[in-house]
């Protein structure tokens, strides 16, 4: 099991041929909103960078920097080795990197530089705020124009999609098993690609979202095996306070950087440990008869007349993924993630205002 200790963190600033600088020993403030697209599908982070010197700062300021990479977590405790391990030549599968000898860290985000400014806190603290967008160039610019003969399916229109996104480096992440539906007309298509890939999730009732330059569905009240297995969390495992449920909002849980959880991912809590939330006075007062709680399809949900339900909770704890922000100071305390949940297999809809943070983006 992995230990949280020793942060881990590493900020990576790529021209557009993979080369670049890294800038990991600076002081860094940062946050970073991951949310399924009520808005836009990608997501967005801003890294305020402290103390640059004037040649680095003019760098990044004048444009030779098209991406950032950002790889946290923690390096864990220090393993001891035995006398004989010594000079001993050690085989590392590169798939493990930041996931073994107890270390926890991983990939957060991978995106688009979109705008800096310079700034100052004081007379000696000056900063540079990069402002990114995962997989924003391929989002703007990638057009889909084709023609399906009679016979297409929905599976061909994704693939269509994912040709179109190649030139961007946007690959296919983890996407459902498309409806078999064989159509019998052909289908002209002249439309971006973003356009495109809001239809076919509309067909499956999915949420769709990039990360890391890959594409990711997620159908409705499922979780995307794919991502990651459960993650346990606890106050051991780095579990913060207790989890709340909301009032339609899902359950809200901080916990330490975790890049094992991942979005459309699944965690597992304690049920006993999820804060409840009580109905408001007049959602009592004005109910006809007695509220009360029903087991539906393994999860607690309230019966009765109710204009405002709570979220469910989940009788077996595991709850999906459906948004994350991540805030870190690597010379401060904060090194938090903050999730919303929502019961897996529940009927949960998510309200807008608590997806929807970026804006409406088209």
């Amino acid at each position: 099991m992995s230990k949280n200790w020793m942060r881990h963190f590493e900020l990576q600033l790529l021209d557009k041929d993979g080369k670049g600088i890294v800038l990991s020993d600076f002081k860094v403030v940062f946050d970073i909103q991951k949310t399924a697209p009520q808005s836009f599908a990608g997501f967005v982070g801003n890294f305020r960078i402290y103390n640059l010197s004037k040649n680095t700062e003019n760098r990044i300021m004048g444009n030779e920097f098209a991406k950032i990479r950002v790889i946290a977590g923690y390096d864990g405790l220090e393993k001891t080795y035995d006398e004989s391990d010594v000079g001993v030549v050690r085989d590392i599968n590169p798939e493990t990197i930041g996931q073994q000898d107890g270390a926890n860290y991983g990939l957060i985000f991978n995106g688009d530089i979109r705008f800096t400014i310079t700034g100052k806190d004081n007379v000696t603290d000056s900063w540079l705020l990069l402002q990114c967008i995962d997989s924003w160039e391929g989002h703007l610019s990638s057009v889909t124009v084709t023609t399906h003969a009679a016979g297409w399916t929905w599976q061909d229109i994704v693939d269509q999609g994912m040709k179109d996104y190649a030139p961007w480096g946007i690959t296919k992440g983890a996407i459902p098993e498309m409806p078999p539906t064989v159509f019998p007309r052909g289908r002209v298509i002249f439309k971006t690609t973003r356009e495109l890939m809001t239809d076919v999730s509309r067909q499956c009732n999915a949420d769709w979202w990039y990360d890391n330059n890959q594409l990711y569905m997620r159908p409705d009240g499922k979780y995307l095996h794919e991502v990651s297995e459960a993650v346990v969390l606890n106050s051991n495992t780095g579990l913060i306070g207790r989890p709340k449920q909301t009032m339609g909002n899902g359950v809200n849980v901080r916990s330490l950087i975790n890049p094992n959880i991942r979005m459309g991912g699944l965690i597992r809590l304690d049920q006993a440990s999820v804060y409840r939330a009580s109905l408001s006075s007049d959602e009592v007062a004005n109910s006809p008869g007695r509220i009360s709680e029903q087991n539906t399809n393994g999860n607690y949900t309230v019966s009765g007349t109710v204009n405002q339900q709570p979220a469910s909770v989940s009788t077996d704890g595991d709850y999906i993924v459906v948004c994350i922000d991540y805030h870190g100071d690597t010379r401060g305390n904060p090194w938090y993630m903050d999730m919303v949940c929502i019961a897996k297999g529940s009927a949960d809809m998510m309200n807008k205002s608590t997806l929807g943070k970026l804006g409406e983006v088209q």
